[in-house]
């Protein structure tokens, strides 16, 4: 079993039925940045997903894993690796979660060569 740091890619991914992050999902300990569940807010309001299932949806993420608030630790380490890494600062703030023993499980391009991600390419939709 390994431990993830779930992105926002990964977690549209799951609930489009990818495969790949499904198994990953499903079989794992799973954390998922607070900015993540605003991305996905965003996310499900411009898609104009109904307002139950997006709370289905947003309720199923913090019972399948545990919620990362934004520290101040990890807010000035974000600033930090926006500017090494050439990353936004959303991402940025995801990846500052990132270590060793906490990979970030993702199919963004962003991250892509990144130490301690997990890259699922896949076809898409």
């Amino acid at each position: 079993m390994k431990t993830y740091i779930v992105d926002t890619y990964a977690w549209i991914s799951y609930f489009e039925g990818i495969n790949e992050f499904k198994a990953l999902i499903e079989e794992n300990e799973l954390y998922t940045p607070s900015i993540v569940l605003a991305e996905i807010s965003r996310i499900l309001s411009r898609k104009k997903v109904p307002k139950e299932k997006g709370s289905k949806i947003l309720s199923f993420i913090k019972k399948r894993s545990l919620t990362l608030s934004l520290d101040e630790t990890n807010a000035v380490e974000a600033g930090k690796i926006a500017e090494v890494e050439g990353l936004y600062l959303i991402d940025a703030i995801i990846y500052s979660y990132v270590n060793e023993n906490m990979r970030l499980l993702t199919g963004d391009k962003h991250f892509r060569n990144k130490p301690y991600v997990d890259f699922i390419e896949h076809e898409e939709k």
